[in-house]
């Protein structure tokens, strides 16, 4: 996904709408994926005096391990993005500019960038039961149960909060 600023610049009044597909299979195994699918780019390049806007529309869906189940799950992604491709030499800190180089501007690597900073870091699988989540002298409750169950004595401590009760009657 490359255009060089030549021809860019032919499209300075209205703007270079493109769409495009690209396969970003490499990231599977860094990212911890089970599997990625084609990402699907579309937007619009619009060259200004001395940088070019890319407004950027990302979609695709991430195959990802359920973290309590260990079942294959389904994350769609829908990222909108603005960036900006600078032709000066000396490019401000800023995570939406990028350097044009050698008057080419690359959106691979930004596309991959996007993509990989909003990859989730775990899910959990919608419909997964929470009756699966129970060890020995422990389970997992949610909070309506943990409201409706009393605060237990410790029996070791049972005198003592007899006698803090008897106190306080008095």
């Amino acid at each position: 996904m490359k255009w060089s600023l030549a021809e860019l610049r032919k499209h300075r009044d209205s703007g270079y709408p493109f769409e495009s597909e690209i396969n970003l299979n490499h990231l599977i195994s860094s990212l911890q994926l089970v599997d990625i699918s084609p990402i699907k780019v579309e937007g619009k390049l619009t060259p200004k005096s001395n940088e070019v806007v890319a407004d950027l529309h990302v979609t695709g869906q991430f195959v990802m391990t359920c973290a309590r189940t260990l079942e294959d799950v389904e994350v769609p992604f829908d990222i909108q993005s603005v960036e900006y491709f600078d032709d000066n030499d000396y490019v401000e800190y800023d995570e939406n500019r990028h350097a044009i180089l050698n008057g080419v501007i690359d959106l691979t690597p930004v596309i991959q960038e996007l993509v990989v900073i909003n990859k989730p870091v775990r899910v959990v699988k919608e419909d997964v039961d929470l009756e699966l989540t129970k060890g020995k002298g422990w389970e997992v409750i949610d909070e309506s149960q943990l409201e409706d169950e009393k605060p237990k004595v410790d029996p070791r401590l049972a005198k003592l909060q007899a006698l803090k009760d008897s106190m306080s009657e008095n």
